[in-house]
Parts: structure tokens; C-alpha cells; sequence
């Protein structure tokens, strides 16, 4: 049996965050960085998601980055 750390309680499990790059978004994935989650962040905006990225890194958190809403409708197959 582990015992959790309560500085840390989402260490080991990982949060997917849409709207990652500002707002809402980017404060819900730094507070779950911050509780020891692994964040996924996935947002349109490129560079506003870049720089999350980097600052939940340099906070030491661990993340991945995820851009999203580039798909063309010929990438999407038709029914």
C-alpha cells in the first residue's frame, strides 16, 4: 500500500484540459500541474499553448502539449 502525497494528491494520474492556452483553462492546468497530475493540454491557439507548456515546466510540472482544431474536413471520413 503507497501512501499518497498530500502535497501532491493527482501524482500518478494524468488531466486532459481542452482550452489549455488562456482563461479558464490555463489556470485548471496549472492548479492540476501544480497537485502533481500530468497534463495533457490541448488548445487551438499554438503559441498561447507553447507558453503554458513552458510555464508548467518551469514550475517543474510534467505536461504534454496537444494542438488542436487543425483537422480539415478531408482529414474527417465521410459516413
Amino acid at each position: 500500500m503507497t501512501t499518497a502525497d498530500p502535497l501532491r494528491p493527482l501524482s500518478g494520474k494524468v488531466a486532459l484540459v481542452t482550452g489549455a492556452s488562456r482563461g479558464i483553462g490555463a489556470e485548471i492546468a496549472m492548479a492540476l500541474a501544480g497537485a502533481g497530475a500530468q497534463v495533457v493540454l490541448a488548445a487551438r491557439d499554438g503559441a498561447g499553448l507553447s507558453e503554458k507548456v513552458a510555464a508548467i515546466a518551469s514550475a517543474g510540472g510534467s505536461r504534454r502539449r496537444w494542438p488542436s482544431g487543425r483537422a480539415r474536413n478531408s482529414t474527417v471520413p465521410s459516413r
